[in-house]
């Protein structure tokens, strides 16, 4: 399952445990939404500030089978987190977003495929002029060493994406 996945199912089950775990003392001990909304929150996040109204043994069972599956799926949680941010996947998204967010704004372009020796010439060419354009590279570490810093990702000049597999169009 890919990150985004994880992280989406375990936070929908965080919530939904959150749930079970408000209407569960809610029904058992007659508790109101917020106290019992509470109670679930300081079980689950194990602070340990004890009971707010005293439980019965119904209630009790309720509270260790709360903090067995939820300490479990905090767990997956932290750990569908972990795995989304190493990876990298949310910076990839957020600047994915951003730069298709910039190049839909753009009209009257050209796209430059590739950026060898010749789409390097044009570009330079292009940034020259009040030209506005957007490079597709397969390798985006040939592309990033070779464009100053100042001409990376200018909305006057120029827009810089790369694709791991060559673009496909139909004509």
């Amino acid at each position: 399952m890919d990150p985004v996945r994880h992280l989406r199912f375990s936070l929908a089950t965080l919530v939904g445990i959150i749930g079970l775990g408000t209407v569960g003392y809610s029904m058992i001990e007659g508790w109101s939404a917020f106290d019992s909304l509470y109670m679930t929150v300081i079980t689950l996040a194990t602070v340990g500030f004890g009971e707010i109204h005293r439980l019965s043994e119904t209630g009790r069972a309720f509270t260790i089978m709360l903090i067995v599956f939820g300490a479990g799926i905090i767990a997956y949680a932290m750990g569908s987190l972990i795995q989304f941010t190493v990876e990298g996947q949310l910076r990839s998204i957020m600047g994915r977003k951003i730069l298709q967010k910039q190049i839909s704004k753009q009209s009257d372009h050209y796209i430059i495929c590739g950026f060898g020796r010749i789409g390097h010439m044009i570009c330079q060419e292009l940034q020259t002029r009040p030209v506005p354009f957007v490079v597709v590279e397969n390798n985006p570490e040939w592309w990033w060493r070779t464009i100053p810093i100042s001409a990376r990702n200018s909305p006057k000049r120029g827009f810089f994406s790369w694709r791991a597999t060559p673009p496909t169009t139909t004509a």
